[in-house]
């Protein structure tokens, strides 16, 4: 830079200080506060963009074979061309039927988890997560994890790290809409995740039935026994991680922590007050909606929750940042941004909209939100009983075209109930 250049960025930066010293020695302190945030925010995303090159050009594992079997009273088939595992029992039934049932597809697990983390710091990543995290879960969840290692041969640490390692690496770009349709209340969902080039070929749904639980379906991975997009027979949930940079607090692994949420909560309020009771880790956006039209986000952290409920366009949108007046903070950062434009693109299509909505046009938003990580598109229906998934093999999920719709009843029995007592 020309030392006359250095001069004139000197003077703007002089012209923009406050001019007496206490308001410029809280200044700067704000802005050194701001360019530590910064620093971090960027750390994450060259993380990223390092995990998915080596995951790229990593060995992949081999393509999964999700031909129907059984375990006990868990089972593996296909409904309309989706795979489904189904989970029944107590906690160690379930983790057991999991561990049999996806034995070979959870080597996928393994090599991603590996090749996102890094192999120098991966016996480093699953300390911090036991370190971290196993105080707040359950007897019932660990024991669940320790069968799952049991029946599938994965090292208890490794799957201890697939259940945390969203909350130790912030990789998330969602975008989600829900508002009111003829059929219901909808929550329409993009999952936008980086695949390495072969997690797309591995996501299913599993239909679990937790005994003395409420029973609930989830759209996810092998290996996963959390939720981040699901739906039970009231309600159904979708997180966003919001990119703040900051490192976990020590609590329940967010994964886990929703899927407490639909297995125990019958409404949107119900679902808000256990969240509130929960030691919260990292900062997320929760969408929500229940059978009763209920509509809300939650902007969690560990310092609370905020609420957010549907706006002028008869819609509730949300992306990966904060919007209420508590939370909301510009960041410069190529996340942030993209979530502004992912946002953005919803409102669009929420404003041209005539009519009431409809689930044409919800796809139609998810469409337009769409980026080349989204791996999974799904629209929640719960009062219909029913969700419609979109899976992703080259592209967009949702430019693919073929949406199937599946009826909770068909996966999990009446929908809403318990699982066996």
């Amino acid at each position: 830079m020309r030392r006359g250049s250095c001069w004139a960025v000197l003077l703007a930066f002089l012209l923009a200080a406050p001019s007496s010293a206490g308001p410029t020695r809280g200044w700067l302190e704000r802005l050194r506060k701001d360019a530590s945030r910064w620093r971090r925010e960027a750390a994450t995303e060259r993380a990223l963009v390092l995990a998915q090159a080596r995951g790229l050009l990593a060995r992949r594992p081999p393509p999964p074979d999700f031909a129907p079997r059984r375990c006990g009273a868990g089972s593996l088939r296909w409904v309309r061309g989706v795979p489904v595992l189904t989970l029944v029992g107590t906690p160690e039934e379930m983790g057991r039927q999991h561990g049999t049932l996806l034995r070979e597809e959870l080597s996928a697990l393994r090599a991603y988890l590996r090749a996102f983390v890094g192999p120098r710091r991966f016996e480093a990543a699953i300390r911090e997560a036991e370190r971290t995290f196993r105080g707040a879960c359950s007897p019932d969840e660990l024991a669940e994890l320790d069968a799952l290692s049991r029946a599938s041969g994965v090292p208890p640490g490794e799957l201890f790290l697939a259940q945390s390692f969203t909350d130790l690496y912030r990789a998330f770009a969602c975008s989600t809409l829900a508002a009111e349709s003829s059929e219901g209340p909808f929550l329409a969902r993009n999952l936008d995740f980086p695949s390495m080039g072969f997690l797309q070929r591995f996501s299913l749904v599993v239909a679990a039935r937790p005994r003395g639980r409420r029973a609930y379906v989830a759209v996810g991975w092998p290996g996963l026994v959390g939720v981040l997009s699901g739906q039970s027979g009231a309600l159904a949930l979708a997180v966003l991680v919001v990119h703040d940079g900051l490192p976990p607090r020590p609590g329940l692994p967010f994964q886990l922590a929703f899927r407490r949420v639909l297995e125990r909560a019958e409404s949107v309020s119900e679902a808000e007050r256990l969240l509130r009771r929960l030691p919260l880790t990292v900062a997320n956006n929760l969408a929500l909606v229940d059978a009763a039209g209920e509509a809300v986000v939650l902007e969690l952290s560990p310092e609370g929750v905020e609420a957010r409920r549907p706006g002028e366009e008869g819609a509730l949108l949300a992306t990966n940042h904060f919007l209420t007046r508590a939370r909301r903070r510009p960041r410069a950062s190529l996340t942030y941004l993209s979530s502004r434009r992912r946002y953005a693109a919803l409102r669009r299509v929420a404003r041209a909209r005539r009519g009431a909505w409809d689930l044409r046009s919800a796809r139609r938003a998810l469409d337009a939100a769409a980026v080349p990580l989204t791996v999974q598109s799904m629209v929640f229906l719960p009062r219909a009983g029913a969700l419609e998934v979109a899976f992703c093999e080259r592209g967009p999920a949702t430019r693919r075209g073929r949406w199937v719709r599946l009826r909770l009843r068909e996966l999990l029995g009446e929908p809403g109930g318990a699982g066996p007592r």
